[in-house]
């Protein structure tokens, strides 16, 4: 063995055995050449991607992925084929709808296959006469978002109002079967801590992972709210008896009843004692409550962010007219 190698070495350095290996060389790669600029007609693989595919649709069961085809082409082009594997388009808004099948005919098929293959291949035949498409309708429900939220204010600050969720409720698009069973779509938590100010969040929603399949009009959600700083302010308000036998007057300790009321300081300017009732009823009096009756504040202003009695029962004597 050692022998045979010592002789190869040697030979390769001799010029002669240098020109004849290049000539080989080089009559090998014009042979190469040769035969691949012949034409040939032979099976290859194209692999497929379905486009524009119609809204209101969802492929149930994905369709075959790949087409067996024959073609008539250079050598070159089977060589690109083969390296390379190509990719072809079949538009599935061209199909054919009977009844409740969906199919592309071998026709259309072949129309679309033809249109994508270049000027030096030809299509002889491929493997399929109709592709079908298992379809699931589409439906669209709309759900509202609730806002996880974990928020604290500052001292003598408050929410004015309510907190906005923009939008308030999202799309749903999907299988009927799967968007049945979701009534409502959280987002993440929002966390502030001793607001002063006013906020407006942008915040994501927490998308549950059975929604594979289901597209939403909206990934995220903006969370507003509108604080401000609040004072109080104490209001005397006489006590009404309501439910009073006839001749008979009732006259209540105390027959005024203060209530402490927390708000913006301009919807305190404009409190008045005709804002608010106080009732007790004397229909509910009976010889456990003997001489006291509750008392309840029936109106008061909604602006306000807090209204409170400073007593729950007022003491009561009978007068006969």
């Amino acid at each position: 063995m050692k022998p045979l190698i010592e002789w190869i070495r040697t030979g390769l350095k001799k010029r002669k055995v240098k020109v004849f290996l290049l000539f080989l060389l080089c009559a090998s790669l014009a042979w190469f050449i040769n035969k691949l600029s012949q034409t040939y007609t032979s099976n290859t693989t194209f692999y497929i991607n379905y486009i524009n595919v119609p809204s209101k649709y969802l492929l149930a069961t994905p369709p075959k992925n790949e087409i067996q085809v024959r073609l008539t082409a250079a050598g070159f082009q089977f060589l690109g084929y083969h390296l390379r594997p190509k990719h072809i388009n079949l538009d599935v808004s061209k199909m054919v709808q009977k009844d409740s099948l969906y199919y592309l005919t071998s026709d259309q098929i072949r129309i679309q296959l033809e249109d994508q293959l270049n000027n030096y291949s030809t299509l002889t035949d491929f493997d399929s006469d109709i592709i079908y498409f298992d379809f699931t309708s589409l439906e669209t429900k709309k759900i509202p978002v609730v806002a996880l939220l974990d928020i604290s204010y500052a001292t003598n600050h408050t929410l004015e109002g309510q907190i906005h969720i923009v939008p308030d409720s999202i799309e749903l698009t999907g299988p009927k079967s799967k968007i049945d069973t979701i009534n409502v779509i959280k987002t993440n938590l929002l966390q502030l801590n001793s607001l002063s100010n006013s906020f407006s969040e942008q915040l994501p929603l927490n998308v549950p992972e059975n929604l594979n399949g289901i597209t939403l009009s909206s990934t995220k959600v903006q969370v507003k709210g509108k604080v401000v700083k609040f004072s109080e302010q104490v209001m005397d308000i006489p006590v009404t008896v309501i439910n009073v036998p006839e001749g008979v007057k009732v006259r209540t300790f105390p027959e005024i009843v203060q209530v402490r009321c927390q708000g913006t300081i301009q919807d305190l300017k404009e409190l008045d004692t005709s804002d608010f009732a106080i009732i007790a009823d004397y229909s509910k009096v009976s010889e456990e409550t003997e001489n006291r009756l509750s008392i309840l504040l029936e109106r008061f202003p909604r602006s306000l962010h807090n209204a409170q009695m400073n007593a729950n029962e007022v003491e009561f004597i009978l007068r006969r007219q």
